[in-house]
């Protein structure tokens, strides 16, 4: 059979620490012979240690601290920028089916808004995600949250690094800040996998964005209330059991700040909105959102609104428009 080991992260800190005692003259050299000795290296390793990758239980054929193979990884698509409304992020239209009917542009940059947005535009100044929540990157998050592979967001920080770095209105000055667990779920999970992102988005957007002044305040926000899990609940559920969920540890950090807000998934923006609001309350000058992945609603609430009877040809030509949007009404 053939598979791969998969080493701990300590084997490539020693070795980081291995290469760091050759001198510069040597290390170049060191470096070419381990690229040559790699490929053997890696074929005796996977057929005495084999393992499947955790998402397609593939063969994995090279040394790593990810349980991922190269088709999965290449198998993430960013999301498209177009399309969407300029401030949540939400998805405005589906297969040539607009939803936000009623979406306007905004009239200082003419970014197109979703429905929600118009009515209640959220404190925050805009959301950004990598990519959308399905398929490789879902499985990635899962495997990173509750399967507990914390090597995970080394690679799934750079990708948000990348789409944050896309942004040009980012201010000079910016102070990272990662949705915080609560204490009980941390020691659960052994580790706060936004935290984990936060560290590696900030590493790589400081090389992406040199121009920016970019710091991370690891202990500013809190979580004082152990809240229900949002997972399966409705929207006006959603922000009921965050209400009130988040404090300011270090308003100093906060004060006067302009802030980016890091989480892993942003689904209605119930999380994004309690957050924003206890950090603007803090003083925080401005509140900025990155997600690695989003949740397209809109495209849900069509499909689980519109009757299967209509799902032909005629009937999807016949649908009325304003009565798919009024099937919103659940929304955040």
């Amino acid at each position: 059979m053939v598979g791969r080991c998969v080493f701990p992260k300590q084997f490539s800190r020693q070795s980081s620490n291995l290469a760091g005692s050759f001198p510069p003259s040597e290390l170049a050299a060191w470096r070419a012979v381990a690229r040559v000795l790699r490929s053997p290296l890696d074929a005796v390793s996977c057929a005495v240690f084999p393992s499947l990758c955790r998402l397609c239980n593939q063969p994995l054929l090279h040394l790593s601290t990810v349980p991922i193979c190269a088709d999965c990884w290449h198998d993430l698509p960013e999301q498209a920028p177009t399309n969407l409304c300029g401030i949540c992020g939400e998805l405005l239209s589906l297969g040539g089916i607009r939803f936000a009917t009623n979406a306007t542009r905004n009239q200082s940059d003419g970014e197109s808004l979703c429905p929600l947005c118009e009515q209640a535009r959220p404190p925050f100044q805009w959301a950004v995600a990598y990519g959308v929540y399905q398929d490789s990157l879902r499985g990635l998050i899962h495997l990173l949250k509750y399967e507990r592979i914390p090597t995970i967001a080394q690679p799934l920080g750079k990708l948000l690094a990348a789409s944050i770095a896309q942004k040009n209105d980012l201010p000079a000055n910016l102070t990272v800040v990662a949705v915080p667990l609560h204490a009980t779920k941390q020691r659960e999970r052994g580790f706060n996998q936004t935290v984990l992102l936060a560290e590696v988005t900030v590493r790589a957007l400081r090389k992406r964005r040199p121009d920016l002044q970019i710091d991370l305040a690891r202990e500013a926000m809190g979580r004082q209330r152990a809240t229900e899990s949002q997972s399966g609940l409705r929207p006006h559920q959603r922000r009921r059991n965050l209400r009130g969920a988040f404090f300011i540890r270090q308003p100093e950090q906060i004060t006067g700040r302009a802030i980016l807000l890091l989480d892993d998934i942003y689904t209605t923006g119930a999380t994004a909105r309690e957050c924003t609001r206890t950090l603007l309350r803090a003083g925080a000058a401005s509140v900025y959102v990155a997600t690695l992945a989003r949740s397209q609603r809109e495209g849900v609430a069509f499909w689980d609104f519109v009757p299967a009877r209509k799902f032909t040809a005629v009937g999807m030509a016949a649908i009325d428009e304003a009565s798919v949007v009024q099937g919103f009404g659940v929304r955040d």
